[in-house]
């Protein structure tokens, strides 16, 4: 059930008219009803695991909270529920590419004939899910968390289905000061229709039709020439940005029509001048969560240069794999990882970011940032095709960096239109306070969007594609 479907229509419609119209109480109950609902469209079995990594992270947290209010020591209690956490994920995720790694090294053909035995199906958000209950676990550990946590609230918490399936990666304190009054006013509701219109406009005009017009560079790169190759590079990063931004958009839009704020997870990447901005701006609650619950805890700044890039590296590449289990998704990260270090690097050299007020070094700066954060997208784009990731990543670099001949692309205006219209919406997140001069005019621009919307459905789109991060 994807939000832009009839099913998940009805069911939110559904679930808007009786929630309004009953007490804070029984809206909880009608939240976790529809949660379970929403991820019950997808699998039984799955819910039914998923309900049972809940109900066991809750009682862990509530003991350690007792252990907390006591005095004890909670070590070897926060030791074990991450390390049973990480294993949920390792045994779902993670168990091929292991069995494939092993296999590479050893060569044992009994290894091969076990991997290919078992057959594991990849729960839905296990990645995200993950990270919010452990956050949890170790909030209460650093004593961030120190009242009780009731087991309903606690249950919304994690299974919120605006957010369930793609994030944001929420925290006990962006949600649950919320829950006891959410509320909404004609402002909220018009901002939320916004936040979904614009998502649907992200998601099913540009995302969507991005996707078939750079699928054949991904399947023979090698017939392609740099240059093309470049753009589909440039392409493939609007379209998951539109794709994941999209999905984001329209969680916060459902939350705000529910009456609760959800974090944002984009502040417009691809207009960052350095790299470090780029990561501050990108899937903003998986880089805080990377930051405060590994980055920081293996030393971060405060060390060494040499042990705080070490520190970065290993934050980049796990955050990296925490996409998938393919090799190229750890290529992505520690390519990541090195732009960031070198960065850091040429800073300390004396080559400071400054801002500039030359506009064409402004543009410099920040086309160079773009191109080479696309270019990891090569590694990402393999790394959902799963077969061949490695070979197609190789051969991309290889036809870009010596300006290879080749053909050229089907539809190349139509992704010049889209890759625009993408860095728009970016301007749109990278300077907020351009948006609130029309904040008085909701209702006309709503009606207007609204309009607009159906008109390019009918032109551009079925509406029915998958979101790229439901496999995360």
């Amino acid at each position: 059930m994807i939000f832009n479907s009839i099913p998940f229509l009805i069911l939110f419609s559904v679930t808007f008219l009786v929630y309004w119209n009953v007490g804070n109480q029984q809206k909880k109950y009608i939240l976790l009803l529809s949660s379970v609902l929403f991820y019950l469209y997808f699998s039984i079995y799955v819910t039914l695991h998923f309900l049972s990594v809940v109900t066991i992270n809750y009682l862990f947290s509530q003991k350690l909270l007792a252990k907390k209010q006591k005095g004890e020591n909670t070590t070897s209690g926060i030791r074990i529920i991450i390390l049973l956490n990480f294993l949920n994920l390792c045994v779902f995720k993670y168990f091929y590419f292991f069995m494939d790694s092993v296999y590479f090294i050893t060569g044992y053909e009994e290894v091969k004939a076990f991997s290919k035995s078992v057959s594991i199906v990849l729960p839905l958000a296990i990645s995200f899910y993950t990270f919010q209950l452990i956050a949890i676990q170790v909030d209460i550990h650093r004593n961030k968390i120190t009242e009780k946590i009731a087991f309903l609230d606690y249950y919304i918490f994690i299974l919120f289905f605006p957010q369930l399936i793609s994030g944001p990666i929420m925290r006990t304190g962006d949600f649950l000061p919320q829950i006891n009054s959410p509320a909404i006013t004609k402002e909220s509701m018009y901002d939320g229709m916004l936040f979904i219109l614009s998502g649907l406009f992200k998601k099913v005009v540009i995302a969507d039709n991005i996707g078939p017009i750079i699928f054949p560079l991904y399947e023979n790169p090698s017939h392609y020439n740099g240059w093309v190759l470049l753009i589909g590079c440039m392409g493939f990063a609007c379209q998951v940005y539109s794709d994941f931004s999209g999905y984001t958009d329209m969680a916060r839009g459902l939350a705000k029509m529910l009456g609760y704020e959800i974090p944002e997870n984009f502040g417009g990447p691809f207009l960052s001048q350095t790299f470090k901005e780029l990561w501050s701006r990108w899937h903003i609650t998986l880089s805080t969560w990377l930051r405060d619950y590994i980055y920081i805890p293996l030393g971060g700044s405060r060390q060494n240069k040499f042990r705080s890039h070490i520190n970065l590296m290993i934050t980049m590449a796990l955050g990296g794999l925490w996409h998938g289990a393919n090799i190229t998704f750890l290529f992505w990260g520690v390519y990541l990882g090195v732009l960031i270090v070198i960065e850091r690097i040429l800073e300390d050299m004396g080559w400071k970011k400054q801002s500039y007020q030359n506009i064409f070094l402004k543009i410099l700066k920040t086309t160079v940032v773009f191109v080479l954060f696309a270019m990891s997208g090569t590694f990402f784009r393999a790394g959902i095709a799963g077969e061949n990731s490695v070979k197609i990543s190789y051969e991309f670099f290889k036809n870009i960096l010596t300006f290879s001949d080749g053909i050229g692309l089907y539809r190349l205006n139509e992704l010049y239109i889209f890759i625009f219209v993408t860095l728009l919406f970016n301007y749109a997140q990278y300077n907020p306070a351009a948006l609130k001069k029309f904040a008085n005019f909701r209702g006309i621009i709503v009606s207007t969007f609204s309009v607009i919307m159906l008109l390019l459905l009918g032109l551009f789109g079925d509406g029915g594609g998958n979101f790229l991060y439901f496999q995360f």
